[in-house]
This record gives structure tokens, C-alpha cells and sequence, in this order.
């Protein structure tokens, strides 16, 4: 890898220019799961890709180390979709419209993330010799925009909400897209937002304010004034965020919620400097009231999480009771509490074990993001419902669309990401481990294999890439 020494200096990217792709970024993550606002996201997509390309540019000598092996995972991502479509495709047409529409969005969103990274990581690289000690780089000013443009999907659940439910005894006429439409028989509404969705973006930033504070508290030293307040606001984030999942009813959203509460709580009291244990002590009694507050109320009306065993066994016996067909035309077995299955659990883990044999036996991948479940599953069982579109689960969905060559290169970029994390600065050491960690969980059993979120993930994964290809801590 090049080093910097006084024949081979820092490279320099312009401010201005970083402050164009944090403000790209801004408007797309802060807009990319709205309805009827295309125009803004891929306007943002766009000038930030171009944006890209001249950081892209200076650090091409970087690519030709092992640092960059997630970058090549996701080159070879793109190449085995290309070489899907033209000599493994079962449905050539329908692929090619997926390839250039899904594949082409994403292929933007990875040049425009890759340069990004590559402009926050030399950020840091060239204040590293202003630094101290490896703790995180708090001066630059970048990590507020870029830490609001994460924040801005949860901040506009909250005014739509805040809009929805007092507008009208406030006078004030709210219009259509700044309401919640959140009933599942209107999902069709050009203004709803799948739970997914809110997932898929949510998700991330919960993981990354309790990966922050981790940090922050890292150390033995007390912290400051602004050091408590920034605490402060990624706590109330935490809370908004729950507050979310809690309105829109998001059983997954907790379960990830609670994972990273638990791993938040080993790295304060555990993982880290043991000092201090009184001020960790009170941070965590506040962290977990405020989990408290949101999970047992929503646990209290959700009675289906007492019958997730027994709607399981009824569901994995596909033979039997073959109702998962049907997306409900035919009704739905009763457990052996003599309750009719929970809907939720019954069908999401029957296709999630049909997906699994159809994995199995296509282990190329039929070749489409989008509904390659469907058209296998109609495939092997003519009688399926049309209504039949995923898995529910983003992994296996994407194993059935690009096959098991497609999954790998994707994990293994996601998971070198992630190691390589360790070996950057603050506040971008937390970002990517937590963010990637969180994609990583919630591609387990959310149906998120579409065009936005799989576009996203492609974008964490480029993203965390850029800004770990250069080491800015020693061994």
C-alpha cells in the first residue's frame, strides 16, 4: 500500500467537494424510502456518483492491496449478475429489465458510496497526526451531516406522525404525503411506506448512536459538557427510533433492538475500559428504561410472540398443511393450542423452509432480485398463489436470485468490511461496524430483497469499503 512520506504526500480532496457528497447524501438517505419524490433521490444519486469519481480517481493505486478485497467482492458481484443474465438467465426479458433498472441504480449508488468513504477516510487520514491518541476524530465536521442525514428517515416518521394525529385538531391541512399510511389494506396507497422499509434505514442509525456512546465511554477520562450532550442526542434517537418500530408495529425491529441493547451492554461493562463503572452503571439504567418503555407495551399487544414455536411446527410440515400456498385465500391451520396460527409467524416460516428447498435446488439462483420466489415457487407448485412475491427473508431471497455465487461475494464483502473496521478512527470505526452488523442481522427475516433496499446494502457495503481501505491505526 502507498505511504504517505515527503515524496508521497496526503492526497487532497477538496472540502467543497466532500461537503457536495454529504449533502447528496443527506437528500438521498433522507428521501430514499419516500414515495413520489423520485426527482430529489436521484438527482442526490447522481451528483454524488459524479462527486465521486475524483476520489475514486486519486486512491487507484490503493486498489491493488488486500484492504481492497471487499471492493473487488462486490466488483465480481456485478460481474456474475452480467454473466447471469447472458448465460444462466431462465427468463431472459424479464431479467434484462431487472438488470437495467435494479442493477444499473445500484451500480450508481455503489460508485457514489465508494466515494464518500474514500473522502471521510482521507479526512482522517491527513488530521491523524493532529490526534493524540486513536479516540474518535470529534473536530471533523463532517460527522454531524452525515450523522443528521442517517437520523432523517426516523425525524420524518415523526413529523408525519406529529402531522397525522394533530394536524386536524391543530387546523392545519396536512397533505397526503405527509401522512401515515400504515393499514396493511392500503399498502397500495402511492404514499405507503412498507415496515421494511422503515427497517431497512431505521435500524442502522439505532445501532450506530448505541455504537457511539460505546465509544464515548470508552475511556477513562470524564467526559465533557459537549461529549454528555452528544450522548444525549443519540439517546433520544435510540428513542425515536423505538418509538417507530412501536408505531408501525415492527416485531423484527425489536428482536434486532434487543440484540443490539445486549451487545451494547457487553461492550460497556465488558468489552471495554472498566473505569468509571458509576457513570457506565447510570448510562445503562437510562438505556434500558428506555427499552423498557417501548418493548413491554409492544410485547403486551402482540400475543402471537407466545405461539412462535408452536405456529412454526405447524407451518414446517408443508405437506400437511399446504394453506401457505395461498397468501390466505384458504384460510390457515390452528396450532396445537387449538388457535388458529398466528398469520406472520405461520407464513413466514413456511416459505421460509420452501425458499430454502428451492435454494437447494437452484443453487445458481434464478436470476431476478425482485421475485425469484415467486417464480420458483409457481414453478414447482402451479397452484401457488400470484400473490406469493419473497421469502420474507433478504438473504435467502437474494440466495434464490443470484444463487449461492452472488451470496457469497456479498457476505464476504460485508464481513471483510467489518474486520477491517477496526483499524480506522472514530466516529467511522463505530459507524461501520455497527451499520454493517445491523444490515447483517436484518437481512435475516425482513423482506428487503427489492430495489431500494437492495440498492442500500450495496451502498453500506461500498460505503464501509471506501472507508477502510486506508489503515489509520497501527497494529
Amino acid at each position: 500500500m502507498p505511504q504517505i512520506s515527503s515524496t508521497n504526500p496526503p492526497i487532497h480532496i477538496p472540502k467543497a467537494l466532500i461537503w457536495v457528497q454529504c449533502i447528496a447524501f443527506m437528500v438521498l438517505y433522507g428521501f430514499w424510502i419516500l414515495p413520489e419524490i423520485v426527482g430529489f433521490r436521484n438527482t442526490a444519486l447522481v451528483i454524488g456518483a459524479l462527486a465521486g469519481l475524483y476520489p475514486i480517481y486519486q486512491y487507484r493505486s490503493y486498489f491493488l492491496q488486500k484492504r481492497a478485497i471487499p471492493i473487488w467482492l462486490i466488483v465480481g458481484l456485478f460481474a456474475w449478475a452480467t454473466f447471469h443474465l447472458f448465460f444462466l438467465s431462465q427468463d431472459y426479458a424479464l431479467q434484462r429489465l431487472e438488470y437495467k433498472r435494479i442493477w444499473k441504480y445500484a451500480a450508481i449508488g455503489a460508485i457514489f458510496a465508494l466515494g464518500l468513504g474514500l473522502s471521510l477516510a482521507n479526512t482522517s487520514a491527513n488530521n491523524k497526526a493532529k490526534a493524540n491518541s486513536n479516540t474518535q476524530d470529534q473536530g471533523s465536521p463532517y460527522w454531524p451531516a452525515i450523522y443528521l442525514g442517517l437520523c432523517l428517515p426516523v425525524l420524518t416518521y415523526l413529523l408525519k406522525y406529529v402531522l397525522t394525529t394533530y394536524g386536524a385538531s391543530l387546523g392545519i391541512q396536512v397533505p397526503d404525503f405527509l401522512k401515515i399510511v400504515s393499514h396493511y389494506v392500503t399498502q397500495y396507497d402511492r404514499n405507503y411506506v412498507p415496515k421494511s422499509d422503515y427497517v431497512a434505514f431505521c435500524l442502522p442509525v439505532l445501532a450506530i448512536s448505541l455504537g457511539q456512546i460505546s465509544a464515548l465511554m470508552a475511556g477513562d477520562a470524564n467526559l465533557k459538557p459537549r461529549q454528555c450532550l452528544t450522548i444525549g442526542i443519540y439517546l433520544g434517537i435510540i428513542a425515536a427510533t423505538l418509538f417507530l418500530f412501536y408505531g408501525q408495529n415492527i416485531k423484527n425491529g425489536f428482536v434486532y433492538a434487543m440484540l443490539f441493547a445486549a451487545l451494547f451492554a457487553f461492550l460497556l461493562f465488558v468489552g471495554r475500559s472498566p473505569g468509571n463503572c458509576w457513570r457506565k452503571g447510570l448510562l445503562g439504567v437510562v438505556v434500558i428504561t428506555i427499552f423498557a418503555t417501548a418493548i413491554y407495551p409492544h410485547v403486551k399487544k402482540n400475543e402471537t410472540w407466545g405461539t412462535i414455536i408452536a405456529d412454526t411446527k405447524i407451518a414446517f410440515q408443508l405437506d400437511k398443511f399446504q394453506q401457505w400456498k395461498y397468501a390466505g385465500a384458504q384460510g390457515y391451520p390452528n396450532n396445537e393450542f387449538g388457535t388458529m396460527v398466528s398469520i406472520t409467524n405461520y407464513e413466514r416460516a413456511a416459505w421460509f423452509k420452501v425458499g430454502v428447498k428451492l435454494a437447494l435446488q437452484s443453487p445458481l439462483g434464478y436470476g431476478l432480485v425482485e421475485d425469484s420466489f415467486k417464480k420458483m415457487a409457481k414453478s414447482n407448485w402451479p397452484e401457488v398463489s400470484p400473490n406469493l412475491s419473497h421469502s420474507h427473508s433478504g438473504w435467502l431471497d437474494l440466495i434464490l436470485a443470484e444463487g449461492f455465487p452472488g451470496f457469497f461475494c456479498i457476505l464476504g464483502a460485508l464481513i471483510g468490511a467489518i474486520r477491517l473496521s477496526a483499524s480506522i478512527l472514530d466516529p467511522w470505526k463505530s459507524m461501520v461496524f455497527w451499520a454493517l452488523v445491523a444490515n447483517l442481522m436484518l437481512w435475516v427475516t425482513t423482506e428487503v430483497s427489492a430495489t431500494v433496499s437492495f440498492a442500500t446494502l450495496i451502498f453500506w457495503i461500498c460505503w464501509s469499503s471506501g472507508l477502510t481501505l486506508y489503515k489509520q491505526q497501527p497494529n
